[in-house]
């Protein structure tokens, strides 16, 4: 099955818009997609009635920038990527069950498209929750941060070591920022800047999930 199909499948039950072509699952699109212009565009979207992450694609512009995904509070900075990336493996394992029923014949493709349609999982990584089911698939924070604010501008502290792996590389960082963490970003700012790291900010509402495979939303941008 083709990844057109496979999505429009997906998007019966989560009303999404039509993304792109690939043939591991929507959350492929978190693997290679994002550069400072790629994210000028299509590629994501928050939105205004649920600050709803929506991950969407094809970009305007193709790019071999990842991006890593952070979110800042008042008490520090939670890293969502270990989430989004177990959330991408389980993806596929979603993918393999579509396609393993597309190659079955009625009734038992109806019956598999049945059980697909219950399909979920549940984890929780580090201090993130995580769920993914045939419809889409959300993050959200719920234990302390990865890093407390008081520790965010130790020389050679948690903020200089992943700046320069993603540096090194060659990744750009986006920040999920609650309206109390400007200190935290300002010092996630200042770290990006000074080891070159791409960096874009989107305004969050409090202890909100971040959903992905939305349908609508406001772009975003690296700076």
């Amino acid at each position: 099955m083709d990844q057109r199909s496979l999505l429009l499948r997906r998007r019966r039950r989560s009303n999404s818009q039509e993304l792109g072509d690939n043939t591991d699952g929507l959350m492929d699109i978190l693997s290679n997609v994002v550069g400072v212009m790629a994210l000028i565009g299509s590629l994501t979207g928050i939105f205004a009635t649920t600050s709803a992450l929506n991950i969407q694609a094809p970009m305007q512009q193709k790019s071999s920038r990842n991006f890593v995904l952070l979110q800042a509070a008042k008490e520090g900075v939670w890293d969502l990527q270990p989430a989004v990336d177990r959330m991408v493996k389980l993806d596929r394992q979603r993918a393999s069950e579509v396609n393993r029923c597309a190659q079955l014949l009625p009734p038992e493709q109806q019956a598999c498209d049945r059980e697909l349609d219950g399909w979920k999982r549940q984890e929780q990584v580090g201090p993130i929750g995580m769920t993914v089911s045939h419809a889409n698939g959300l993050i959200a924070r719920n234990g302390p941060p990865t890093v407390l604010a008081v520790d965010l501008k130790k020389t050679e502290g948690w903020l200089d070591q992943t700046m320069q792996r993603l540096a090194k590389e060659k990744k750009a960082v986006f920040v999920v920022l609650e309206n109390d963490g400007f200190e935290a970003y300002r010092a996630i700012k200042n770290k990006a800047l000074q080891y070159k790291v791409p960096i874009g900010w989107e305004p969050w509402y409090k202890q909100d999930p971040i959903y992905f495979w939305g349908n609508s939303g406001r772009n975003l941008t690296i700076q």
